[in-house]
């Protein structure tokens, strides 16, 4: 099994997951259509390569191109109770086993200011958890996810640049509430509560524009887990338009630390948006 982050952040968010054989599944379609064609092209792949859509949450960063799909294309689209109704999604219940040809999905429900819901999905012998827009991670929630090889786990802010920015009171207290956004710092701190339980894998996903950057967020990650004795834990960030690298998920660990260097214009002295970046997000050393 593989998997992608194809885009993340308020501006939309999408990931792709395949097994070795036949269609994959789509987690979200917060971008449009046409612009979701372009990025499963970039890592080689197409709509005729989707067999289903699941929804973490109605949210329209989420959700935006859904009807275009369904319309257009037939894709079924699955989710948990309050989140897809109104877009013609086959309900299915939280904890409930959904099969996906070689694939399996369990919506696990997660703490925000609307229906949301984790992801596990297998193939039965491997795993991956998505799980984005969540203030804190619960115990069931955290059991859900022990296990898997590779995780998508929400690091929206740094905790300081978010109190000394510019958003409104209010919107800070929410956004750092037990129903807003995970921090760096609770981040990091899930995957630690993870990697004993066999995590390689871990993508930090819905970064704030304004209040996190991939350099900042994979370096809070990388400075904590190497105090913890996991260097070698690999570890990328997620970004707005510009797909992952294929992550194999249970791909064994290299006994090195991997270092993701982002372009100048993902430093915190700058942070445009991804749509103004260069064709080089990353290197790898």
């Amino acid at each position: 099994m593989r998997l992608t982050v194809l885009s993340s952040g308020s501006s939309g968010n999408a990931a792709y997951v395949e097994p070795t054989a036949g269609p994959g599944v789509l987690v979200d379609a917060g971008v449009s259509c046409r612009k979701l064609v372009k990025l499963l092209g970039l890592v080689g792949r197409s709509l005729d390569d989707v067999g289903a859509l699941l929804l973490t949450h109605g949210h329209g960063d989420h959700t935006a191109g859904v009807p275009r799909l369904t319309r257009e294309c037939g894709v079924p689209v699955y989710s948990a109770p309050g989140v897809g109704e109104e877009l013609g999604a086959r309900l299915v219940e939280p904890e409930e086993a959904l099969a996906l040809g070689a694939l399996e999905a369990v919506f696990f429900e997660v703490p925000h200011d609307t229906p949301t819901y984790g992801l596990r999905i297998s193939d039965g012998e491997t795993a991956a958890a998505i799980a984005t827009d969540l203030g804190e991670v619960p115990e069931a929630a955290m059991s859900r996810m022990r296990g898997v090889e590779a995780a998508v786990i929400e690091a929206n802010h740094d905790e300081d640049w978010l109190w000394g920015g510019s958003y409104p009171r209010e919107l800070k207290r929410r956004v750092a509430s037990p129903v807003g956004h995970l921090s760096n710092a609770q981040a990091v701190g899930t995957a630690l509560a993870l990697v004993p339980h066999g995590l390689k894998d871990l993508v930090l996903a819905h970064l704030s524009e304004k209040n996190n950057s991939p350099a900042r967020a994979c370096g809070t990650a990388r400075s904590v887990l190497r105090s913890a004795g996991h260097a070698d834990l690999r570890v990328r960030a997620a970004v707005a338009g510009r797909p992952t690298p294929w992550i194999e998920v249970g791909e064994p660990l290299a006994g090195r630390e991997y270092v993701y260097r982002y372009t100048a214009g993902y430093e915190p002295s700058s942070r445009p948006s991804a749509a103004g970046a260069g064709d080089r997000l990353f290197e790898v050393e």
